[in-house]
């Protein structure tokens, strides 16, 4: 048989000797083992089918006799106890043969003599995801090499604390510095996904270092490597990213959006592999991946080879089967994140695969795969609603809201999982706000993304307004019918504040009616400010009109919304330009766009004049010259981002891109000039972003 020959039968070697050599992924070929008379040869593909992985070659004259994969089914189903035999010699077998593909990297040339020696002193380990093989503190047992999966390395201070140190991949080991200081296990690795383990005890690892110096210079060099990433911040990462798609529940649309999912990532110069329990018979990997048992030994040749596809691809996307088969519990437990596939019009409840596919671990436990919830609307759909119901049946850490064939959509989707995502950050400035929705303009002529969005007090009512998915002159003309209502002379008796808020609460349901913040489009959050408790608050769930009025409640100016026992107030006293708010909620790249001068409010002369002077001023005709001195608004507005203002300075340098449109002249109640300010904030912004080289849509 020759590697990549169809697996049509199995042999038994009556007598010589037989050589398996396989090719390894540069193309030269390794011998991974010998089979001596008695000994079983290709009981795996004729087992489970799949293509020969190895190329079997008569070292002497050999007879061998024949079972077709036929005859073996009858036999299995009436002598179960032959099967099992059969599955345990495929089972050595693969070990034998990672073992002769992971070694040469660690001790040097190795005959497979040596292999089959090395095979008595190891024991095998599958650590689950979030798992661990030992844990900070305990005493040492040995040695571990990575045959297949990662892990990530974890140390606890004194005050319980957990700091990530690093990452370990296939090939590396760990737990070295206990065995070499003789003092007790120094960090806790957690698998990051399934992850098989090679485990040497002490005296073997010892044995090994004795008879193979080379170990100890390729584990130096680890232990080096790691120490470098762990000084720089950075830890070992690797460069694929793999996507579990799974379905929420029946008419769930799984094989159209993972084909889509699969296109998408592939739109970025970086190859994508999409799997489905039938392409891996295809591919020769696997048949029959849907009804193998978690225990059979396929599923070490299977996490063999997905660690071949890790150095070859950018992005893989594990399509799930529709229940939760051996494929379906296999895909989500190698995978980096698991998509959560529904149809928006069907039931909220968890489905059947769902249920077995996703477990009860916390979000907040940072070793559980990220969660992301995709509703899936009719084409013709203006608005998602009941999307709460959703969420509060899973736990998720984010979601998205796609059109049934809608690419573009989809894209979106791909960028948050993959790290590309493009999110705007809007700032507070009162009518300079506007400006926002001629960067916007421009942002989409210029097809640059934007597929989160957020801000502070006026720039919380814009990204908001764009969240609703409506068209800009759509947005142009609600902004015109709010600023016929005058929302900002309704003046009362300045017990709490100067202005009563009816008709800027008005505007704001005008703006969203009962929309609520899970139900946008494009994922959104507004900054406020907690009085009460001295805080910032991140509003990104509950009706939308709510978290804009308070985050544009001016205090002294507009009442403050009351929430609980908790007073909230314009998000600008806290955090004016919330950039980074936006880079923990987007992870990829931030647009901050300021429309707040870093001057404001001078003075015609030195000292202010007395207010009786600027009273007469203002009200008696034909004054000379007119005194350019702040009223009580201007100074009221302009006092809510004082606090704020070095902050926004730091979001300036930590952002992609900063933007700050020329609008120092134009005053923050200066509303009536909206079409101006759209138009400065247009034509700023198609020269200061002309250079993105961020990602396109």
């Amino acid at each position: 048989m020759r590697q990549g020959d169809p697996g049509d039968a199995m042999y038994i070697l009556a007598s010589g000797i037989l050589r398996v050599v396989a090719r390894d992924p540069s193309g030269d070929e390794v011998v991974v083992g010998r089979v001596e008379a008695g000994d079983p040869v290709g009981e795996m593909q004729a087992i489970v089918g799949g293509v020969r992985l190895a190329t079997v070659i008569a070292d002497a004259p050999c007879e061998l006799v024949k079972l077709p994969r036929s005859a073996i089914d009858r036999i299995g189903g009436d002598t179960p106890q032959v099967l099992d035999a059969l599955t345990n010699v495929a089972r050595r077998r693969l070990q034998r043969s990672q073992l002769a593909g992971m070694l040469p990297a660690i001790l040097g040339p190795v005959d497979i003599e040596v292999i089959h020696e090395l095979e008595k002193k190891i024991e095998w380990v599958i650590v689950r995801r979030g798992e661990a093989p030992f844990r900070q503190g305990d005493e040492c047992n040995g040695w571990y090499v990575v045959a297949s999966g990662r892990l990530q390395v974890v140390v606890v201070d004194a005050d319980g604390r957990e700091e990530v140190v690093g990452e370990v991949g296939s090939g590396e080991g760990l737990g070295e510095i206990a065995l070499f200081t003789g003092e007790k296990r120094t960090a806790t690795p957690y698998a990051m996904r399934d992850t098989v383990l090679v485990h040497f005890s002490k005296d073997a690892f010892e044995e090994v270092l004795f008879q193979y110096p080379r170990a100890l210079m390729s584990i130096t060099k680890v232990l080096a490597k790691r120490m470098m990433a762990s000084m720089s911040g950075r830890g070992s990462q690797e460069r694929a990213v793999s996507v579990a798609v799974l379905p929420a529940g029946r008419g769930a649309p799984l094989a159209e959006f993972s084909r889509g999912l699969a296109e998408a990532l592939g739109d970025w110069e970086a190859t994508t592999l999409h799997l489905d329990s039938r392409r891996l018979s295809t591919l020769g990997v696997l048949d029959n991946a849907s009804s193998l048992p978690e225990d059979h030994p396929n599923w070490l040749r299977f996490a063999a080879w997905f660690e071949e596809q890790y150095l070859n691809h950018g992005y893989i996307v594990l399509e799930t089967d529709d229940r939760p088969t051996g494929w379906s519990h296999r895909a989500t437990g190698v995978a980096d994140q698991v998509v959560i596939i529904a149809d928006a019009t069907a039931s909220p409840e968890p489905g059947e695969v769902e249920r077995a596919l996703t477990s009860s671990t916390r979000a907040t436990d940072p070793r559980r795969a990220r969660r992301t919830l995709v509703l899936v609307h009719p084409p013709e759909t203006k608005l998602p609603s009941g999307t709460g119901e959703w969420l509060s049946r899973r736990d998720v850490d984010a979601h998205h809201h796609v059109r049934a064939g809608d690419q573009a959509d989809i894209a979106r989707v791909a960028r948050a999982l993959s790290g590309r995502a493009v999110g705007v950050a809007l700032g507070g400035g009162g009518a300079r706000g506007f400006a926002h929705l001629g960067v916007v303009k421009a942002l989409r002529e210029m097809r640059i993304p934007i597929d989160y969005i957020g801000g502070t007090s006026m720039g919380a009512i814009m990204a908001g307004q764009i969240s609703l998915g409506l068209s800009l002159e759509e947005i142009y003309d609600l902004n015109r019918r709010i600023i016929s209502t005058n929302p900002f002379s309704e003046y009362t008796v300045p017990m709490v504040a100067m202005l009563a808020t009816t008709r800027i609460e008005q505007s704001a349901r005008t703006s969203f009616g009962d929309t609520m913040i899970e139900d946008l489009w494009i994922n959104y959050f507004a900054v406020s400010s907690n009085l009460t408790t001295a805080e910032m608050v991140i509003h990104d769930s509950g009706p939308v009109w709510e978290a804009t009025r308070a985050s544009g409640s001016i205090p002294g100016i507009a009442i403050p919304v009351a929430k609980g026992m908790h007073l909230l107030v314009d998000g600008g006293v806290v955090n004016n330009l919330p950039g980074d708010v936006m880079r923990t909620r987007c992870g990829g790249l931030v647009i901050a766009v300021n429309v707040s001068p870093e001057e404001e409010l001078p003075v015609s002369e030195e000292g202010l004049p007395s207010q009786w002077r600027i009273f007469w001023n203002r009200v008696l005709p034909f004054q000379s010259k007119r005194i350019d001195a702040p009223n009580i608004l201007d100074i009221l507005m302009r006092t809510t981002t004082l606090a704020s203002a070095s902050r926004s300075a730091q979001v300036a340098r930590s952002v992609d891109l900063y933007l700050q449109p020329p609008i120092d002249s134009y005053g923050m109640l200066e509303f009536e000039k909206m079409e101006e300010l759209i138009e400065c904030g247009y034509t700023y912004t198609m020269e200061a972003a002309a250079g993105w080289k961020g990602p396109r849509c």
